[in-house]
């Protein structure tokens, strides 16, 4: 990687005050994910709280059980450290609540406190590029009140573990741009590799690819790595598959391997993938006694482009227009090039494996949706306001209206 450019980079706008409108965006996103998480019942008493699978498939009632119960994981081989690196957060921060709230409302605020917290620590480091990069303070503004209303925030503001993932992938991106001394580089995407995946196991895969895109320089140097490190993963991933029931289980129950039987339906997932993080289509109702859902994936179904018919397909169409306006501009600008392949190939990735695995895409998506954000604050310097205004008007509008329509389902939803 050319040094010069890395310093070109990281010198294009620098001072305290970007700091604090960094830290500013980045509680006001602490702010607003506690509100989110409030507004769609993750409260004491709510259906959310007492079965798992009410809002796209979480697991938020097991997961409190956890940090805030005693519950063993049955899925130490997915989430290896959950417990170990978000339990005892919960635990301290619930303590202190309990001298001002009851435990119960304690425990469950505590838990939402902890996961708003990274996630919007998360949004912080995204912030604090956009500003160093370039972006001015109005299109910067703009921009994060669209990710804020990512329709994605729907499952990541929850107590549960994809806010903590989303959030730990954007440190895990921004923070190693601003390095300087490799060790100190190398050294925390090691610790990142351990954080994201104790959290989920193929989380880890970001910051070890950002280890092999930093540490070796020349693309001689990285093929080969990947030559070796490629057949040696294959090999581990089979007996893994093949000593953990867990694993297995997993593997066994949600594989679709859609990619290979299913190439067109491969396609609309694909599409989804880059669209339904920001703006998702209105959501489906699956009924069935005792397990009504929110959902749209419900029962197993598929995917649609239909989905998106009226308001929201302004909404998408914008948001394209957006992400790939930036993401042609990143890829032109020499300095901003060097970074845009790790978030690109992040997103890639997931849409291929969650062409392979997985039966709810909008669940996982707080995993990639930081990349998306990623593409388009690396190309989003020389973007006027006035462009940024036309995108922010309908894409804001759809974002908003699906909530609400995310609302007034999961309102329908009583046991």
């Amino acid at each position: 990687m050319d040094e010069s450019i890395v310093m070109d980079l990281r010198a294009s706008k620098s001072g305290a005050g970007v700091l604090r409108i960094a830290a500013v965006i980045g509680l006001v996103a602490v702010i607003w994910y506690m509100f989110l998480s409030g507004w769609l019942k993750a409260t004491p008493g709510s259906v959310m709280t007492q079965r798992q699978n009410v809002l796209f498939n979480s697991d938020m009632n097991i997961w409190l059980d956890r940090m805030v119960g005693n519950a063993v994981s049955p899925e130490k081989a997915v989430h290896p450290l959950e417990i170990a690196f978000w339990r005892p957060p919960v635990r301290a921060v619930q303590h202190l609540l309990e001298f001002v709230m009851p435990a119960t409302y304690a425990g469950i605020f505590a838990a939402r406190l902890v996961v708003a917290i990274v996630h919007g620590g998360g949004v912080g480091f995204l912030a604090f590029l956009a500003l160093r990069v370039g972006v001015k303070l109005p299109q910067c503004i703009l921009l994060f009140i669209i990710y804020l209303l990512f329709t994605s925030n729907a499952t990541a503001s929850l107590p549960e573990h994809f806010g903590i993932s989303n959030g730990l992938l954007s440190v895990a991106f921004v923070a190693p741009i601003f390095l300087a001394d490799a060790a100190v580089r190398t050294g925390f995407l090691v610790i990142m590799v351990v954080l994201c995946g104790g959290t989920t196991i193929t989380n880890a895969l970001y910051p070890v690819a950002a280890l092999w895109q930093y540490f070796f320089k020349s693309m001689r140097a990285r093929l080969m790595v990947l030559a070796v490190a490629a057949p040696l993963a294959i090999v581990v991933a089979v007996f893994l598959y093949m000593k953990s029931y867990v694993i297995h289980h997993f593997v066994n129950d949600y594989s679709t391997f859609r990619l290979l039987h299913d190439p067109v339906r491969a396609v609309v997932y694909g599409v989804y993938t880059f669209l339904s993080p920001a703006v998702g289509p209105t959501p489906r109702i699956m009924r069935e006694p005792g397990w009504d859902m929110v959902s749209y994936e419900p029962a197993h179904d598929v995917l649609r482009f239909s989905y998106y018919l009226g308001l929201q397909a302004i909404g998408a169409i914008a948001w394209f227009v957006l992400l790939f306006t930036c993401l042609a501009k990143a890829i032109r600008d020499e300095t901003a090039r060097l970074y845009v392949w790790l978030p690109l190939g992040w997103v890639l990735f997931s849409a291929v494996f969650h062409n392979i695995w997985g039966d709810e895409l909008l669940l996982f998506s707080p995993h990639w949706s930081w990349a998306l954000m990623a593409l388009v604050i690396l190309g989003a310097r020389e973007l006027s306001i006035n462009f940024v205004a036309a995108a922010f008007v309908p894409i804001v509008v759809s974002q908003i209206y699906t909530f609400l329509k995310i609302k007034t389902a999961l309102e329908t939803i009583t046991r």
